[in-house]
């Protein structure tokens, strides 16, 4: 915006007088005015004409209250064109407080397209399974129980190390893939999917394949080594799909995690007891990809933030059939921003989820490191543009 024009226009004589100046400059006459017949021709906006129709039923974005589980809320697919186009799915909602309550928007880019996130919807078994443990048992805690190969019961290890694991990549006790697919093993593949389905409202989502490596145990158990209770055993397996969800979904389950203590009964997530859900959101902090801390620094406020929450889950992979290499993000991000302060406003409370899945075509299937390198670099770009526009306060505005 040109602040000058804006002044300056406020001088109407001055207006009217290079207007009509315009007039006599072109040679203006009766057959031809230099307004009323400019023509469409030198227009900045003709070529908008054709999305005219789409323009008239855009709404300023409002807030409103957090949707019930199983409600899609309305998603506003406008406000994230300023996302490079690699980015081909993103999904955020953002955050405030109105009156005490919680209130969210909703933004996307193919917010609802289903394809494959690779390793971030590793969160949904552990999600599942943490929720099932206190629906039978409710008065074990996690962080003691165990799980072990109902085959061969002496190899056994914490379910706790096993959950941050399958996030932090370290291998203590076995592969992130391994245990995913061993998490998925407490429910059936159908069932798993119908309760992500459930949860999120989007029956289009399927859940139903693996992580590319055979679980730890074919046949694990979750157990209670002090009273020797065994709490949750495996089902029947059956045969494997694809795990093709939504960025929708990604960002609505990590958001629910996140905002878990804010939510009404009818928005929060069942049977998610504080110790249990303590032990997710203690795991979800330590996922290796740090793209939420390269934009706070970036940024210049990664010392000035206060009382931050990063949550996260990094996905990464190369296709075959669609010949591209893949990386995907979600991530659920609080702290205090005291930027405003320099404007003698308060400190502002920022909170938001996202899932950002970007994509870049690759020619030579045996070296595409520049292409996985340049893409690295894309996430960074834009989730750094995400909260640039979060503190600036424009990501919610049209």
């Amino acid at each position: 915006m040109n602040s000058d024009s804006l002044e300056q226009a406020k001088n109407r004589e001055q207006v009217f007088d290079n207007f009509q100046k315009i007039e006599y400059e072109i040679g203006a006459n009766l057959d031809k005015f230099a307004f009323l017949d400019q023509g469409l021709e030198k227009s900045p906006y003709q070529n908008h004409i054709q999305n005219y129709s789409q323009y008239l039923n855009r709404k300023p974005l409002q807030y409103s209250p957090y949707p019930a589980l199983g409600k899609i809320p309305y998603i506003d697919q406008e406000s994230l064109a300023f996302l490079h186009p690699q980015i081909e799915e993103a999904c955020i909602s953002l955050g405030k407080f109105e009156a005490g309550e919680l209130h969210t928007i909703w933004l996307g880019r193919n917010p609802l397209k289903t394809t494959q996130f690779w390793s971030t919807t590793k969160i949904i078994p552990v999600l599942n399974t943490l929720i099932q443990i206190d629906q039978k048992f409710p008065k074990y805690d996690v962080n003691n129980l165990k799980l072990q190969n109902s085959d061969n019961r002496t190899a056994n290890f914490c379910l706790k190390t096993a959950i941050e694991d399958i996030v932090n990549y370290k291998h203590k006790v076995a592969s992130s893939n391994a245990l995913a697919a061993l998490f998925k093993r407490f429910e059936t593949r159908s069932n798993l999917e119908k309760w992500l389905q459930k949860i999120t409202g989007n029956s289009t989502s399927n859940f139903q394949g693996d992580y590319g490596e055979n679980p730890v145990f074919l046949n694990p158990e979750i157990v209670d080594p002090d009273t020797k209770t065994t709490i949750l055993k495996a089902v029947l397996d059956t045969t494997k799909g694809d795990n093709f969800v939504s960025a929708y979904d990604l960002t609505r389950l990590i958001s629910l995690i996140g905002w878990h203590n804010y939510l009404p009964a009818q928005s929060q997530l069942p049977n998610l007891p504080e110790r249990n859900f303590n032990c997710l959101v203690k795991a979800l902090g330590q996922d290796p990809a740090r793209y939420v801390d390269v934009a706070l620094k970036t940024l210049g406020i990664e010392q000035l933030i206060t009382s931050p929450v990063i949550l996260s889950k990094m996905g990464y992979g190369d296709s075959t059939v669609r010949q591209t290499v893949e990386l995907c993000y979600v991530a659920f991000v609080q702290f205090i921003d005291p930027l405003p302060n320099a404007n003698q406003k308060p400190s502002e409370f920022r909170t938001l989820a996202l899932t950002l899945r970007g994509v870049i075509p690759i020619n030579n299937k045996e070296d595409f490191t520049q292409q996985a390198l340049e893409l690295d670099a894309r996430m960074a770009a834009e989730v750094t543009e995400i909260f640039r526009r979060v503190v600036v306060e424009s990501l919610d505005k049209l």
